[in-house]
């Protein structure tokens, strides 16, 4: 009975070793799996990151036809801090190219801060002074400028900006209204136009109230009248 009981316990203890060697063996397989789709494929990396979140945090973990976890398409620029630059670096590079292959250079710049990829653009480039309405080469410049930034699914903010010279019109009682007329005059091309998503875009008028310049000089009230184009870090919620 006594070796017989030895017996038993020993294979007891085989099969958790068997069991725990197994274990080992799938999770080094599957660290293997994520590592291959990080090399190979950062989106399909983040999608199965997500699912996986998923289903550990004990959700269904149901993908839907068409995506590997179910869930919106993912957001390009926020996939992980190297793509991001990268992106925005390509998404940079083709707006400035464009800018100079036009020479608009004067009235156009290119950059990033905390809000995104910025494009800003001098009114003049867009509107005749006190109006709302988009130039024939403002059409053309944005007709240009879609392509560009279609490659990415985030937010797009249109950003209306004016100097401190009051205006009142029949058509504008202040700045506020211009502002907001000239961004929405954007936006409407941009959806028009290009088929952008309505709800990846969205106007904003800022009057004169976030001005770049001082509007001490004719040359700063210019900087400060001006559209921005921003392609946002991450989508709007």
């Amino acid at each position: 009975m006594r070796k017989k009981k030895h017996s038993e316990e020993h294979e007891n203890a085989e099969r958790w070793l068997l069991t725990y060697a197994d274990l080992i063996t799938l999770l080094l397989a599957f660290f293997i799996m994520m590592y291959t789709f990080s090399k190979q494929d950062v989106q399909k990396y983040q999608e199965v990151s997500t699912h996986l979140k998923a289903i550990f945090a004990g959700g269904t973990g149901i993908a839907q036809k068409g995506s590997i976890s179910g869930t919106a398409p993912m957001e390009l620029i926020s996939v992980n801090s190297t793509s991001s630059d990268e992106i925005k670096q390509k998404i940079e590079q083709e707006i400035k190219t464009m800018v100079n292959a036009n020479g608009l250079k004067d009235n156009f710049s290119v950059f990033s801060d905390e809000r995104g990829t910025i494009i800003r653009i001098m009114d003049k480039a867009f509107f005749d002074e006190g109006k709302a309405e988009l130039k024939d080469s403002a059409k053309n410049i944005l007709d240009k400028i879609i392509p560009v930034v279609k490659q990415i699914n985030n937010h797009i903010r249109i950003e209306g900006h004016t100097d401190n010279v009051p205006i009142k019109t029949n058509e504008f009682k202040s700045n506020w209204e211009l502002s907001v007329r000239r961004a929405t005059e954007v936006v409407r091309h941009l959806i028009e136009r290009g088929d952008v998503p309505p709800q990846r875009i969205s106007a904003t008028g800022y009057a004169e109230y976030r001005p770049i310049a001082g509007n001490d000089t004719m040359a700063n009230r210019a900087l400060n009248r001006r559209i921005e184009i921003i392609l946002a870090k991450k989508q709007a919620e």
